[in-house]
This record gives structure tokens, sequence and C-alpha cells, in this order.
């Protein structure tokens, strides 16, 4: 993530609506990925950037407030929307009869937006529902009688299938994602990580799948058509294979290779949003779009030794409990070829 600041000289954090210093509203424009402060127009509810003339003319998000789901994204003018970008993805959410529903609709909002930034700032484009009924991308918070005894589903799953990402709403529950983690043995588990492995099946289908990437695919991660059914029922009988962590990323990599690739994709967004950080915190200096991948890991590498002894420091666990190994880099080295070779091809920086 990049790093903003206020007219007034304040630092600006991506999440919030307003500057810590000056209190004056703030926005997220998503075609040029900037965070700035607005001045109100006279037309009520129109806005431009403080301090500047660049002939634009904004609208806030259909959910911009505190007492909604606090987004700060804009739009444009003559968008027909009214919803930005991000928010209008959504297709389905928790049912609106308690404050905790509407809690977990604003953390899932949230995550989904650094998600989305994540995707724009790689360059990388995605279909609307709208513009492509059959595969484009949605989302989908459900419930399940777990955490809501008036739904009568009795599990969701999260994943993904025809560009419907399903998110089950507990996941914005700390309690019910430790619960998870613990009883499943994992290292790590956050919201955003299920946006960033999920949407990697999405890229999967529209990249790799009918592309000339497959036959680099199949010699780097395997067959993509293996038996998924089975593979799910191995794994969940037998677990991973006693030496997974010698060529995957995690242990539930190693479970199908369709899999393999999304927990892979997930974790170069993880090292790109978080080296992109640290370079505007001037922790780390490294160009994503130009070094070649061995600078751009070896760079991570130093930056999770940083982290990690600075959690230690403060009694907190590891930052980054991961060890990569050699086929790992070589897995997270084709992604980054994929991610960058759409970047490069890509004129604009989303499709709507």
């Amino acid at each position: 993530m990049k790093r903003y600041r206020c007219s007034c000289g304040a630092e600006l954090f991506y999440e919030n609506d307003s500057c810590l210093g000056c209190g004056r509203d703030i926005g997220f424009d998503p075609e040029l990925l900037a965070l700035f402060p607005l001045d109100y127009l006279p037309n009520e509810g129109l806005f431009k950037q403080r301090g500047l003339d660049t002939g634009i003319i904004y609208k806030a998000c259909e959910h911009e407030g505190r007492e909604s789901l606090g987004c700060n994204w804009l739009l444009r003018q003559d968008d027909a929307q009214n919803q930005c970008i991000s928010c209008r993805l959504t297709r389905t959410i928790p049912i609106q009869n308690s404050e905790m529903n509407l809690r977990r609709w604003r953390i899932l909002e949230s995550s989904k937006r650094r998600l989305v930034y994540n995707l724009l700032n790689h360059g990388l484009t995605f279909d609307s529902r709208i513009d492509n009924p059959e595969h484009g991308l949605v989302f989908d918070f459900l419930e399940d009688m777990r955490s809501n005894p008036d739904v009568d589903v009795e599990q969701i799953y999260t994943g993904h299938k025809d560009g419907v990402i399903t998110i089950n709403a507990a996941e914005a529950d700390p309690e019910f994602r430790v619960s998870v983690r613990e009883s499943m043995n994992e290292r790590y588990r956050t919201i955003l990580g299920h946006f960033r492995h999920e949407i990697g099946h999405y890229y999967f289908d529209k990249l790799v799948m009918k592309s000339d990437w497959i036959k680099y695919f199949i010699y780097t991660f395997g067959n993509p058509d293996d038996d998924y059914k089975f593979a799910l029922e191995r794994y969940y009988s037998n677990g991973p294979r006693w030496d997974w962590e010698y060529y995957h990323i995690s242990a539930y990599a190693s479970m199908h290779p369709l899999e393999d690739w999304a927990e892979t994709w997930a974790h170069y967004l993880h090292m790109c949003d978080t080296l992109e950080t640290a370079v505007s915190f001037n922790a780390s200096n490294v160009d994503l779009r130009k070094d070649n991948f061995d600078t751009i890991l070896s760079k991570w590498q130093n930056l999770t030794v940083l982290m990690n002894a600075l959690n230690r420091s403060v009694g907190k666990p590891d930052a980054y409990p991961f060890v990569i190994k050699k086929n790992v880099i070589e897995k997270l080295n084709f992604v980054h070829r994929v991610v960058l070779g759409a970047s490069i091809n890509n004129t604009t920086s989303y499709t709507l």
C-alpha cells in the first residue's frame, strides 16, 4: 500500500474517511490510485480534489459514512452507478438483522477494497456480472447455522466457481478464524488471505487456463484436471504429504494443483502489498515492475526478518511464519511472470 499525505501535512491512512490532522474529508480515486483531501462544491454531494483543478468532479460511494460501511472510495460524477467499483461487486450480504452482521459486512468490504486495490495496482482487469453474466466477478457473503440460527444452511464453504467468490461471513469474527485455524493446523488465516486465494482461482481461469501459460503451469504445479473431489477427500482423510514444505507454500497447497496455484497467488499478492508498504516507509527499496524476481525475493526475505524481529520485540508471534523453499520460489516466480505479463498487456486499469 502506498503512503499518502493530506494538504495539511498529516499522514493519511487508507481506511480513514477524514484526516486525523485537520479533520477534512478524504477520498480514494481507484482510477488514479490516490488518496487525497476533498473540497465540496456548491452542487450537493459533489466535490473535487482539494487545491487542484484537475477537472475531475467526484461523487461519494453509496456506502460512505460511519453509520454505513465507511467506504471512502470515489466515483466520477458521470458514473451511472452509485456504488464504487469495489462495493458494486458484492451481490449478497449477511442478513442485516443485527449489529453483528453490519460489523461483519463492514470488515468484509474493507478487506475486499484492499484486494481490489491490489488488482488495480497490478493492472489486472476484471469483468463485472453486468458485462459478463456467466463468468463475471461477483462476491456472496453468506451465513450458515453455526453463526446464525435464523438461516437454514448447515455449512457455507468459502470458495470460487465461474467468477462467483463465496465467503463465509463468520470469517469476519476473530474467534471463528482462530478456531478454524487451530482445527486445521494452519499457520496463517486472515480475511484478506481468503480474498486473495479465491481471486487466484478467478485469474487462473482468466489468464492461464486457455492461454500459452497452461503448459508451464502443468510443468510447475501439475495437471489442473486431476480429480479434485478425490484429492480433497484424500487430503482431509490423510492430511498433507509429510514433505509438503519442500514443494508448497502451505499444507493446503499440497491438496491439488489448483489450490497450490491459488495459495501461491495469494502469497505473491501478500508479498507485493507488504513490500510496497515497506518502500513507502523507506524500510525497503525495490521496484516490483522492473526488478527481476531474485531481487524482489531477496528484498522480501530481508523485510520478513525485520518484521519477525519487531514482533518478537513486543512479545508477539512471528508476523511471517513461512520458510520459502526452492520449489516454492519457482512457483512464485511463475505467478510473477503471469501477473507482469497481464499488466503489460492491459491498457486500462479495470473493466466494469
